[in-house]
Order: C-alpha cells, then structure tokens, then sequence
C-alpha cells in the first residue's frame, strides 16, 4: 500500500471513530454537583459540544463521542476537586432534631443570602456541609454551632421521681409545646438515672433551649422541695432534737432529720430558698455554743449512765442547761486522759468539716474455719462472675444445699438489674441457709495489682458493708475471695484487699448496728496452710489504734498445763518466727533445698549452720545440737524425720530430755513428718504427745516449762487439738489470761461530751457528772484458790461479763484478781464466779467418773466366752467396792460380786461368770478379750488355755478346712500395730462410708517359723512381696480359708507349722494381676483414688492383697503339726 492509501485509511478510521457514540455514568453526590453545575455546563457547551448530559440518582450520564465524553469526565472530575467539604460530629439527640425538623432548608437559604460562596448541607449519620470555599465552611459551622445546643439538667431529690417529676414534664412540655406552635424550635426528653435521680434533655435553638432551662430553674427553686445536708459531731447525731432545744431553734417550713449515714450530718429539707436560709442559721447557732470533754478513768461510766445513772444525767442537764453525749474511747492527741479528771480547753465541736470518726473498736472479728454455707449470720457474701449464681463454688455450694429456692430468688434479682463489676446483688436467704440476706458481688479474673479486678473487688466489698449497716444488720460472713480457679488471685493479694476494706470499715462512724463480721476459711482448701496471714493481717494496729473491739480466731493457741507445772502449747503458725530457747529441726541431714521445713530454718540461720549440718554424722534417734547462727534462739536441735509412730514417740522424748539436760525453759517443735514426710498427723499426734507424756512421767522436769507445738497445717492443727485433749484430760486448759486484763482496758475511759450555752454551765455539769460515778464504784478481790477451778470456757464467759457490763480487772504477782467498776456490777462477778465454781465442781466429779470409764473397762464374761462391757452404775460400784448389792450387766442381770475372786453369780440359777479390770492406755482403747499391759510394755504373747472358748473359738474355725492337729495358740498384743491399724481403719471407713466402710475381715496367712517373731513386733511387711509367687500383685496375701495358706506354712525342724489369724481391712476391692505394685484406680478420672485391695476373683474371693502394711494386724498365731 502507498503513502496516498495510508492516508486515506487514517481519515476513514477518524471519521468513524468521530462519528461512533458512546455513553459513562459518573457517581456524583447531589449537593456537591449543584455547586459546580453551572462551570461545567459552560465547560462542556465549549469544548464538548456534541456530549448529552443526563442527570440520575447521585449519577451522571455522559454520552457522545469517545473522546469528548472522556474530556468531559475529565473535566467534571477536575471541578468535583474544587468542592470542600466539613463533617460536623454532633450529638445524636441534635442530628435527630436536625432532621426532624427545617434546620436544613433554614441555614440552606440563610447561607444562601449571608455568604459569598454557597454552602450546601445534608444530614446523614453527621452533618456534612459542601462549599467552593473553605472559609464559608468556617462561617457556616460557627453559625450552626452558636444557633443549635444541647443540654442536660439532673434533676435530685423530689424533682426525680413522682409526683415532682410529672410537675416538670407538665411544665416543660406546656412551655415546648408553646414555643413550638409555629415551628419545631426545641425538644425535651426525659431520661431516668441510677438511685432516684433523673436527667432532661433539651435540644434545638440555644435561646429556645436556655428559655427551657430558666423555667426549669425557676420551678425547681420556687415549686419543687429539695434537700442540703450540714456536717455534724457524730455525737450530736443522736440527741440532735435535744440540740435544736437547746439553742431555741423551731422547725417551721423546712424539715431537719439527723443522720449518720454517710457521714454524721443533718439533711435540711423543703422549699429551696428556705433550706438555704435554714442552713446558714442553723451553722451560725450551732458555732456559738461551748463544748468541753469529761474523761472518767474507770470502768462502766458509760453504761451506767445508759442504764441505772440515766435519770441522774438528765437531771444534770436540766439543771445546768447543757447537753451531755457520750462517746467511746479513741487514742488521739487532743484527749489528756488523767484519772478521773477533767481535760480542759477544748476546741468547740466541729459542724462545717468533713465526717468526724469517733465511734471506733464496736465491731467483733472472728476467723472462722468451716464451711461458708453453714455460717449462722445475717448476711453471707458471696463473688460472681457474668450475673451466674454457679460461676464459682461458693455459688454452687449454695445451689446443693439451698436447692431451688435460692437459684429462683437469684434469678428474679438478676431479671431486674444489670452489674457492672464492683456491683452488688441483693438476694433473699431460703429456710435451709441460716440467713436472710445473700449479697453477691460482681467480680473480675485476676488482672494485676493496678487492674481492674482489685478496684472492683474493693468496690463491691465497701458495699456489702454500706448495706449491712443501711438495713440494720447485725452480722456478716465473708469468704476470703480471690484465690480458687475461677478468679486466680494470689492469695497474699486477695486478703490484703479483704483486709484493707474490713479494716477501712471498722475505724469509720458508720458501723451502726453491724457488730460482728466473720471471716470463714474452708480447713481442705488447697491453700489452708498460708491462711494465719489472714489473722496476721487484722490483728495489726494501725496507728497505735486498735480497729476491732475483739478478734477471736479458731486458730487461736490452745495452752494447757500438764505434768504440774509445764505449759504446753498448741501454735498454729510457722516455727521460724518462734524466739524459744530451743528450736527442733527435722531433716534427713543430705537435702537441704527440697524438705521446705529444713530450707526455711537454715535460711533463717545462714550458711555457717547448714555448714555443720553437711559434715555431721548423726545416727537415727540421735538429737545433735548446733549453734542458732541468726536465728533468735540459743540452739537448734537436729533429728532424723522417723516414718513409725513408735520411733516418733522415743524421739519426742529424747528432745524433751535433752531440753531439760541443757537447761532450756523453752523449746518449738514441729509436727514430725506429719507435712512432706506424708504420715497421717492423727498418728504423728498421737506419737509425739505419747512421748512427751512419757517424758513428764520419767524425766524431772526443773527447766524446761514452755512446750510449743508449731504446726504450720490447719488440719494438723486441729487434729493436735483433739488429741491433746483426750490424752490430758485431767489438765487444765485455760487462755493467757492477760486477755481479761486487755480487754477491759480499753473500756476503762467513758468520754462524755457537754454542749452548753455559756462556760459556766458546762463546768458546773462536768463536776456533778464525776460526783455522781464515783459514789457508784465498788471492789473486789478474787483470790488464787477461788479461780483455780475456772476452765478456758469459763474464762471466756467472764471476758463477755467484764465487756458487757464494763468492769476493771487487774492481776497480781500472787494469782489473786481484783475487780473494780459499779458495785450491782460487781456483785454480778461475784456471783457468776461462786456459781462457776459450784457448777465445776459437781461436773468434776462427773467428769472423774466419765474418765474413769474410758480408762478403764470392767467386763463379765458371757456364756459364749465373749467378754462384755458392764454398765458406768456397776463400773462405778465395781470400782469403788461397794458391791454390797447386786450390779446389773448391759441387759438388766443381777450379779452378786466376789472381789477377791473376780467372779460374779447369779443366785437364781448359781450361773458364775468371770471379772475382768482392764485398763486402757491414754490414747488407746485395747480390745475386752486382751489382758492388761504393763507400762511401757508394747508387745505382750498370750498363751490361750485349750479349754478357754476364746481357743476353742479359734480352732473351730481353722478346723473347718484343715485336717491338722493344732498344737498352740498365742494371742497377740501389740499396741503399736493395733494403734497404726485402728487409725488405717477409721481413715478407710470415713472413705468408705457410703459403700461398705473399712470392710474388716478375719483371714489366714501361713509362714516360715522364723518369719514370726518380726511379724509379731513390726506387722507385715510387703516389701517381701515374692517370696512365694505375685500372681495378683506386689502385696501381702491372706486366705479366707486356713487350708489355702497351709502350703505357706514351711514345717519348721521339730514339723511343727505356723499360721496367724489376721484382722484385714479390706474395704473396696477389685480384681489383682501380677503386675500390680498399688490397687487399681476406682475411676480413671480421679486416677489417685485407688481400690483399697485386689482380690483372685470378684466373685466370692478366696484371695486377698493389700498394699499397706497397716491393712493388716495379726490377731492370733496358730502352731500345728
């Protein structure tokens, strides 16, 4: 193709693609076009003349030419660019009333007119203006922002609820509904708020809005009632009428009501402008008057002029013309407390500051360790999580045992509230749940120390306690909430904040009549050990003030005199913040990191002592002393940790020989191995009491007087506890009565506050008040031998008498107690002592006689060869030889005794029967069908006599599957093992309770001859496991019939064989296999709760294995041939 065509072709594909049409559609907002339409209409005629131009929704169509349709997008594009555009984020309330009402078309042609440039607006979710210039945008936004305002009033006290709060509406809606009569100018809403208060909103033009707020402050000052409050005393709270008396002020239009809550003040009500008319006067009146302070140093004042002395007072008053309140006793420095004097120049009575806090130490704290559900209070607490009554256990205990009455009545609260953390839920107590009210608190997950969760914590705390005191309850529980798995506070954390807000509570005025808070503990929580952190923490000062009236605990040291002079005591705490003489450590003498007891003293002492200790070569039994290092004693003494009861019991009284061998008067001891060591502490107290009354009984103790127990486990605590009482129950048990004396110091001053006109007549009062107390008091002397007879119980019946009628109490170096206060007063002590002392005797006896029958058992034996227990009646006739007449055994029998002869004879049928005197030993009491044992005597054989029944007991049975000649057979005593199997048998039929308990069995075990004497002294062993096959596992093996285990029974050299009749403990068993080393677990999901025993065959066992030594006690040997 040549030149000419290529040209020819170009011109034909211009005038083609010139005449072929196309059309765009360009989004467009409709506000911002109309600013630019009339430039681009020009544009377009010029340059893009053959483009039509069609308008849509938010859209434009262009269509022509391609390339005048392209320069044309081009240039619209360009022109949108121009466009400036300011969001104006305003209220919800305002944007609704913008485009409600005609705002928009009204600054829509007002702009038009007073702005150069045009601005456009639209009211989306904002309200979005559009303009060519930046400035109009200015002018527009300052316009609409000086036109239009909203506004919030909060509305208190009568205006906020009915019927003041209808009055306002029908005066603010009459008044919108007027300035709106020809335009919508202004909006009102009313909007409710949390405890009675309500907000109104005004929106719309600001002088249509002001215009609603003026008559809203005109109504509420002239037509709604409202309320001021005026800071009081707190003692002028109570006698307030008194005070208005007093200074001759009449209530008229506006009514006075003093309270204590929040704070001590006076809430002056009615008409605004006479409440504040009121108030001035009230404060001018009130700072004229003169006050002064009365201190008596002694005890009762306060009470008597409560009770008996009221009269009197008020006949002061009346006389004097002044007021007398009174109040406790707090340690400041603006109080001189001299003995029944005046202190003087005192400032006046504070009535414009903030909330006095003078009523302090009403509230009684205990530590309490049970369950939180079984607590009798007025008011449990309890934490929640998300508004669910079973967020946490607590919860979920509540739920078991007060069923669906609680879970309804938290339902039905919850339905009508949302919490936020830090909130409280009030909910009604059920008749299963000893109280009436349940407070639960909305709480937070751990979060940290600054977090949320602490804040929360506290809020809801202060709260439960605001509303024990607002609805007058006298008494509340409260769990120590943080640390389980729901919230996962550390537990130092979660009782600093328990602590730090009970205590915050107890300093303050508004107790009112909330006076005893409990702190519940659960003994099995997971973190038991660490909780005297909690009685730590309340039992501090704070300031040299004391927060609590009384801090009681049942953890409180139990101390008790033993052997006559020495002082044991029961410690509830950790051993290395004891300051004894002596300081016992229980190690292995090689593992100092590991055993946290040992660690704990060594770090205590420092490196030096644990130095020692590594080189040292200490035989097992041994004590081996070492120098404290800085540990605030004079020795530590080092033993070997024993894993048998025996051992325990020899090495207790090793340490206490060695204290008195060194001239210490105290020593602390732990609970050996009864922690890691892992022996049950029942056995571990049993021991070690064992061995100290051992030591009492063979050692003269001249030096040591002060045995302290440290246990560091509650459960070990309480099971010390228990045991000490039972093994010294003749001694007398009795609290450091120095508390009696503490106790009542801080009632010794009664402060009485007089409030009077002039100087002279407060004076005059101050005095007849002191004549009258002292010509009430009176004193009494207590002597040692009156007392002696007093028991711990007693002594806390007497620390309830000293602080309810208020007396003083002082000791002396002789024992002798001296009570001073009000003579009725007094008398009361005196009687309530000579009636404790009658009663203590008479129980004495009783108790001698009751101690006597635990320790001693007299038995008859019945016709079967059975021994039987008789009756405490013939026991006591038996035991004091008054057996002149008959004594009647357990079914009603009459016997005629012959003492000489230990027999008893009935004379209608000449029947005769055997007497048995058996004495029990302190901690054990031994089988009828045993003999006595002598002292110290651990292991006794008993060769039972062929005719006796209890032999031909024995035989029978053996006989009954074996052919052999029996030759002996011995019964076995031995109070160690019996001592270790009746502990293994109470532990198994608590776990067993509910499905066959410890499931004690009498069953045969053969053996070598020589394997006897060491079964006979220390029990089976199962560490022989083997010896003669494992075919059900690595334990000890016993047959229900004898002929099974006479194969096991290896002729000895003269032919003879031996067998033992055992007592097997063998609770809930399943089938054994021979690669057993423990039972079985019951349930793969609690994988550490295994069978007690395995058995040959489920069905009828021939066979049974047990895996612990103490399953198993040998009862009888059998000799045969």
């Amino acid at each position: 193709m040549d030149v000419g065509e290529t040209e020819d072709v170009k011109e034909k594909i211009a005038l083609l693609e010139k005449n072929t049409l196309i059309w765009k559609e360009l989004p467009i907002g409709e506000k911002q076009f109309k600013l630019i339409e009339k430039e681009f209409s020009r544009e377009m005629q010029t340059h893009c003349p053959e483009v039509k131009i069609y308008r849509g929704n938010a859209m434009i169509t262009l269509e022509g030419p391609d390339n005048q349709v392209h320069s044309g997008a081009t240039k619209l594009g360009d022109l949108m660019k121009k466009v400036a555009e300011k969001r104006m984020k305003l209220p919800t309330d305002l944007m609704v009333f913008i485009k409600s009402s005609d705002a928009i078309s009204k600054y829509q042609a007002h702009f038009q007119q007073s702005l150069k440039k045009t601005v456009f607006l639209e009211a989306v979710s904002d309200l979005v203006l559009f303009s060519l210039s930046s400035g109009a945008l200015d002018e527009a936004e300052a316009a609409i922002m000086r036109d239009l305002s909203v506004d919030t009033v909060k509305l208190q006290g009568a205006a906020a609820i009915p019927p003041g709060l209808d009055s306002v509406k029908e005066i603010l809606i009459k008044t919108k509904d007027l300035v709106n009569s020809r335009r919508f100018r202004v909006d009102v809403s009313f909007i409710p708020g949390l405890t009675g208060t309500t907000e109104v909103r005004l929106v719309g033009y600001s002088e249509n809005v002001n215009k609603l707020k003026e008559v809203l402050h005109d109504y509420q000052m002239n037509h709604i009632r409202t309320q001021e409050t005026l800071n009081l005393s707190p003692e002028l709270v109570d006698c307030f009428d008194k005070v208005l008396d007093l200074i001759g002020m009449k209530q008229t239009k506006v009514t006075l009501n003093a309270s204590h809550f929040p704070c001590a003040c006076v809430s002056i009500s009615g008409p605004r402008c006479l409440v504040q008319e009121s108030k001035a006067t009230l404060s001018t009146a009130l700072a004229s008057l003169t006050s002064d302070t009365l201190i008596l140093e002694g005890p009762g004042a306060q009470r008597y002029f409560q009770s008996d002395g009221k009269v009197s007072k008020e006949l002061v008053e009346s006389s004097c013309h002044v007021l007398i309140t009174e109040q406790q006793k707090v340690d400041s420095p603006d109080v001189n407390t001299l003995p029944l004097t005046t202190s003087l120049n005192r400032p006046s009575l504070s009535i414009t500051g903030g909330c006095c806090s003078m009523e302090v130490n009403t509230i009684n704290l205990a530590i309490k360790l049970c369950s939180l559900i079984d607590e009798q209070v007025d008011v449990l607490v309890v934490p929640m999580i998300n508004k669910k009554l079973t967020s946490t256990k607590i919860g979920a205990d509540l739920l078991r045992k007060a069923g669906d009455a609680v879970r309804i009545n938290f339902d039905q609260m919850a339905a009508r509230c949302n919490v936020v953390p830090g909130d409280v839920l009030e909910v009604d107590g059920s008749r299963s749940l000893s109280c009436s009210k349940i407070y639960f608190i909305e709480c937070l997950p751990w979060d940290g120390v600054r977090g949320q969760s602490v804040q929360a914590l506290g809020n809801g705390l202060r709260k439960c306690l605001d509303l024990c005191v607002q609805q007058g309850w006298c008494s509340v529980a409260f769990p120590v909430i943080g640390p389980g798995r729901v919230l996962k506070y550390p537990l130092t954390e979660a009782i600093q904040v328990l602590n730090e807000n009970i205590r915050q509570f107890g300093l303050s005025t508004s107790s009112g009549s909330l006076s005893n808070i409990h702190i519940v503990i659960k003994p099995d929580y997971p973190d038991s050990e660490c909780y005297h952190e909690v009685y730590l923490s309340f039992s501090m000062t704070q300031g040299g003030q004391v927060t609590f009236r009384s801090l009681s605990s049942d953890l409180d040291d139990i101390n008790m005199t033993v052997g006559g002079r020495v002082k044991l005591q029961l410690v509830f705490g950790n051993i290395i913040n004891e300051k004894t003489d002596a300081i016992v450590n229980i190690t292995d003498f090689t593992d100092f990191v590991t055993d946290s007891l040992c660690k704990d003293i060594l770090n205590v002492a420092g490196p030096d002592v644990a130095t020692i200790l590594r080189n040292a070569k200490v035989k097992r039994g041994d004590v081996y002393k070492t120098p404290p290092g800085s540990f605030p004693c004079k020795a530590i003494l080092h033993v070997h940790g024993e894993y048998y009861a025996g051992a325990i019991e020899q090495l207790m009284c090793r340490i206490i020989q060695h204290c008195e061998a060194f001239q210490y008067k105290s020593v602390a001891i732990p609970a050996i191995c009864a922690g890691t060591g892992g022996l049950d502490p029942g056995v571990v107290a049993s021991a070690m009491l064992r061995g100290l009354n051992t030591a009492m009984s063979t050692t003269a103790l001249h030096c040591l007087t002060n045995i302290r127990l440290v246990l560091i486990n509650i459960n070990a605590f309480l099971v010390f506890k228990k045991q000490a009482m039972q093994l010294f129950p003749h001694k007398e048990i009795k609290t450091d009565l120095s508390f009696l004396q503490t106790s009542s110091t801080s009632q010794q001053q009664s402060i009485f506050n007089f409030l009077g006109l002039c100087k002279k007549n407060v004076d005059d009062a101050m005095k007849k008040l002191k004549d009258l107390y002292l010509t009430q008091c009176s004193t009494h002397t207590f002597t040692k031998e009156q007392l002696e007879s007093l028991t711990q119980n007693n002594m806390k019946d007497l620390k309830q008498l000293v602080e309810t009628v208020g007396l003083s109490i002082q000791w002396d170096q002789s024992g002798s107690l001296t009570v001073r206060g009000l003579e009725d007063r007094v008398r009361q002590m005196i009687q309530m002592i000579h009636t404790i002392s009658n009663i203590r005797r008479e129980m004495t006896v009783r108790e001698e006689e009751e101690d006597l029958y635990t320790h001693v058992a007299w038995c008859i034996q019945q016709h079967s060869g059975n021994w039987e227990k008789l009756p405490k009646i013939a026991h006591r006739k038996l035991e004091s030889s008054d057996v002149n007449e008959e004594i009647l055994d357990a079914r009603g029998i009459p016997w005629s005794v012959d003492l000489k002869r230990m027999e008893a004879k009935r004379r209608v049928t000449g029947q005769s029967a055997k007497l048995k005197r058996l004495n029990n030993l302190p901690d054990l009491t031994l089988p009828l069908y045993w003999d006595n044992m002598a002292t110290g005597e651990n292991l006794k054989v008993v060769t039972l006599q062929p005719s006796s029944p209890e032999y031909q007991t024995v035989e029978k049975a053996f006989k009954q599957t074996v052919t052999q000649t029996v030759m002996k057979i011995e019964r076995l005593q031995n109070v160690h093992l019996l001592r270790a199997y009746q502990a293994q048998k109470k532990n198994m039929s608590d776990k067993n309770v509910h499905c066959g308990g410890a499931g004690e069995k009498l069953l045969y075990h053969g053996t070598a001859k020589n394997n006897c004497i060491p079964i006979m002294k220390n029990g089976f062993n199962r560490s022989f496991a083997g010896c003669n096959g494992t075919l059900y596992g690595d334990g000890t093996y016993f047959a229900v019939n004898a002929s099974l285990s006479v194969g096991y029974s290896s002729p000895a050299h003269d032919g003879s064989r031996s067998m033992f009749v055992v007592r097997v403990l063998t609770g809930v068993y399943d089938a054994g296999h021979k690669s057993m080393k423990v039972p079985p677990p019951r349930s793969y999901q609690q994988p550490h709760d295994l069978y007690d025993s395995v058995v040959d065959q489920i069905h009828q066992p021939d066979l049974y294995v047990v895996f612990q030594d103490n399953q198993a006690y040998p009862d009888y040997l059998i000799t045969f041939r």
